[in-house]
């Protein structure tokens, strides 16, 4: 690709209102399809579709609709593909996808392969198998192809399992990830988070927020800087993505890499899907910004709840539910977002504001 874009650009992701923002703010006529089409992106976008889910069985059809309706030519996507790789795949079929290949976005599902590479490159992870453990240890069970900590657990050896998971030894430690923009072989940091997961009845390590500004020591961030420029290197990244990571007395463990645009962008400024553009066009551009501290939260819902007429939302809430929605118990209602002068401010904020949501909609959050 040599040149950006036209004026109209597909979004698509499990939740588009991150993509549909960045589009807009980079000056471009956005069109939506994912699973919520919540208030904000049907206000941000040119048109939304929701679908049941990101496989090509249900998106098919919104996909030839919106291509005969708009003439749409080119794509980013974002989180969901992770449980959907041919749908993947098939938009690479009808669309200028810009962001990492379908056949670069798997490899990273390779589990087996992936664990291989990470101990070649010397680079530390916890201990990860992909048959049951047959030792007492404090072990997780995680999917092969998952997203957001969905469907990991503890396991205690006794549990009935389908489908593909691996085996990952329990870590503690904080959690951390690291936001990037690739190029081919070429690679350059663009800040470091911490986030923190919740649980509910069924899941225990959901992703539930995120905060740029993190304290990671200069050794830690040289180190986290030469494990991605080995890893593009042998995966070819391009655009925006990131790095999960624990750190436990000052030793890093890898825990996974996001090889498409992740949540942490929206915390960088306005500019930054203009970075991942320029990238794909295969610059890796000059960036100069300084991004304000700031943090993104989910909320969930501690009990099934409808979303009441005539609600007014506070306007840090973003990922609005239209009027009458039901939420589920355990389901995300909406997300949050707070900025501060001060970094350690942040998650203060977050706490105070996620009270205010609980006490709008009765719940005891």
């Amino acid at each position: 690709m040599n040149q950006l874009p036209s004026t109209q650009l597909l979004v698509i992701a499990n939740s588009a209102r991150m993509l549909t923002q960045m589009a807009v703010d980079t000056g471009f006529l956005p069109i939506a399809v994912d699973c919520y089409a919540d208030e904000d992106t049907r206000i941000l976008a040119l048109d939304v579709v929701k679908v049941a889910s990101l496989a090509v069985a249900d998106i098919h059809v919104a996909i030839d609709d919106l291509i005969k309706k708009h003439g749409v030519k080119y794509l980013i996507y974002g989180s969901g593909f992770e449980t959907q790789l041919s749908s993947l795949d098939y938009l690479e079929s009808r669309f200028i996808v810009l962001g990492n290949a379908f056949k670069l976005f798997q490899r990273f599902h390779d589990k087996a392969d992936f664990f291989r590479n990470l101990k070649l490159l010397n680079i530390n992870h916890p201990e990860s198998v992909l048959s049951p453990p047959d030792d007492n240890g404090d072990w997780l069970i995680k999917p092969m192809q998952g997203h957001g900590g969905q469907d990991v657990a503890r396991f205690d050896g006794s549990q009935a399992f389908s489908g593909d998971f691996y085996w990952q030894r329990y870590q503690a430690g904080e959690t951390f990830s690291v936001l990037f923009v690739a190029c081919n072989d070429q690679i350059s940091v663009l800040g470091f988070n911490r986030q923190w997961s919740c649980s509910n009845p069924v899941q225990e390590f959901l992703f539930a927020g995120i905060k740029n500004h993190a304290a990671v020591s200069e050794e830690n961030q040289v180190l986290l800087g030469n494990w991605l420029q080995a890893l593009v290197e042998l995966y070819p990244m391009q655009g925006l993505g990131s790095l999960d990571f624990i750190i436990y007395d000052e030793i890093c463990y890898l825990l996974e890499i996001n090889a498409r645009i992740p949540a942490s962008a929206q915390l960088y400024g306005k500019s930054v899907l203009n970075l991942h553009l320029q990238a794909c066009m295969e610059r890796l551009p000059d960036w100069d910004f300084s991004q304000i501290p700031a943090g993104y939260q989910i909320i969930y819902a501690d009990r099934s709840v409808c979303i009441p007429a005539g609600l007014t939302w506070p306007h840090w809430v973003v990922d609005r539910p239209k009027a009458g929605v039901f939420i589920g118990k355990g389901l995300p209602i909406c997300s949050i977002i707070a900025s501060e002068n001060d970094a350690d401010e942040v998650e203060n904020q977050l706490q105070r504001q996620q009270k205010i949501i609980a006490s709008l909609l009765n719940m005891g959050l």
